[in-house]
């Protein structure tokens, strides 16, 4: 059985991150022996998804490197490959390909490196960041895309001509359907909206993600609903930003502030609606893959490779990003019919157990680390079905 080294630049609560969590479910069953790495040391922000690792029967580990151009980097983790007797590596995130792959070469393995992100303009060091990690990853064994708007986007900023090189393929992310799966369930009581109609937005606190859209579409909803709650899941740079705006525009009982949790899945099933109004820079988002698994209608914006999930009127609404009002009207159309909301969940189940089920994820990545492993060469760039 092929043993994978999974490396992950820190262990965030993040999309990416919590995607590893969910592949360790999974793994056994898909045939792989895994194991993950933090190049971080830990810390409060760093460690957050260590017991979701841990429910997946993952140790977490860390290196402690705290710099990609820390000199000492490549050779602390090549030692750290060897020592965990893994047969390929598997780079996560930009810093994580940056050092992992010259540190798998030195140890004698392959490399592979996954983007979960849409290319987008980028100021400064963060632009020099991600071009960096894209040469790097080039010379990996494979370079995975989980949407074929991302491979397409970093195509056309950093290859002549948009051409595709032959080791950039697109393997869709899955998530652990027997996890996220419909059911009944209750909201958290300290949420203090038991009874009541909720939004939710399950996001990291970030300008892409759009939550301010949220907020501005709410008092349109409140119009309409005024027993319904909208539900901000998550933490990061803007909520104190966040937290103003929903005082300026005196919605304190009507939006509530989660913080990060580990019950996603209990929460997503207690949703009456989920909600994503992103601006850019959506790739796959694994959220709404997840709602789709607990058979939760979506509202999200249409970018990036979100059609891929969302099928417009069919699973959910899709919105023109930026859009209050879109936004607004897509919400209470939805909360004021209960029986669309059932007809929509049953069929993103259906949907995502054909397309997005982990173990078949799993089991794809498991071909790919065995060609690795054994040194093969015979997939040509393209998606991995």
């Amino acid at each position: 059985m092929v043993r994978v080294l999974t490396l992950v630049d820190a262990f965030r609560l993040g999309g990416a991150e919590t995607l590893i969590a969910q592949l360790g479910r999974v793994a056994g069953a898909a045939g792989f022996e895994m194991d993950v790495l933090s190049l971080l040391p830990p810390s409060d922000e760093h460690s957050k998804l260590e017991p979701l690792l841990r429910e997946s029967g993952l140790e977490p580990r860390y290196l402690g490197v705290r710099r990609t151009l820390d000199p000492r980097a490549p050779r602390l983790l090549a030692a750290a490959i060897k020592e965990s007797g893994a047969d390929v590596v598997h780079a996560h995130l930009e810093m994580a390909m940056t050092l992992g792959v010259p540190a798998a070469k030195l140890a004698g393995r392959k490399a592979l490196c996954t983007f979960h992100h849409v290319h987008r303009p980028l100021p400064g060091r963060a632009a020099w960041r991600e071009k960096l990690a894209v040469e790097v990853a080039g010379r990996s064994h494979r370079t995975i895309f989980v949407s074929e708007a991302s491979r397409t986007s970093f195509a056309e900023k950093y290859r002549r001509s948009g051409r595709v090189p032959k080791n950039w393929i697109v393997v869709h992310n899955g998530v652990d359907l027997a996890h996220f799966s419909p059911g009944p369930s209750l909201m958290p009581p300290e949420f203090g909206v038991t009874g009541r109609p909720v939004v939710t937005v399950l996001a990291a606190h970030r300008d892409f993600k759009g939550i301010t859209h949220a907020v501005r579409a709410w008092p349109k909803v409140r119009a309409a609903r005024p027993d319904a709650r909208l539900l901000l899941v998550g933490a990061g740079n803007e909520t104190e930003n966040l937290r103003r705006q929903v005082a300026e525009a005196e919605l304190t009982e009507d939006v509530i502030f989660a913080g990060a949790r580990s019950d996603v899945a209990e929460i997503l099933r207690a949703s009456d609606v989920v909600l994503l109004p992103s601006t850019y820079g959506e790739n796959l988002p694994t959220v709404l893959i997840e709602a789709a698994g607990c058979a939760r209608p979506v509202v999200a914006s249409r970018i990036g490779g979100i059609p891929d999930i969302v099928e417009d009127g069919v699973t959910g609404v899709l919105t023109p990003p930026g859009d209050p009002n879109a936004i607004a009207d897509a919400l209470i159309s939805l909360l004021d019919d209960p029986s669309r909301r059932a007809a929509m969940g049953v069929t993103a189940r259906a949907h995502v157990e054909q397309h997005f089920d982990a173990v078949n994820w799993a089991r794809q990545l498991r071909a790919l680390y065995e060609e690795a492993a054994a040194g093969s060469d015979s997939h040509r760039a393209g998606t991995v079905a």
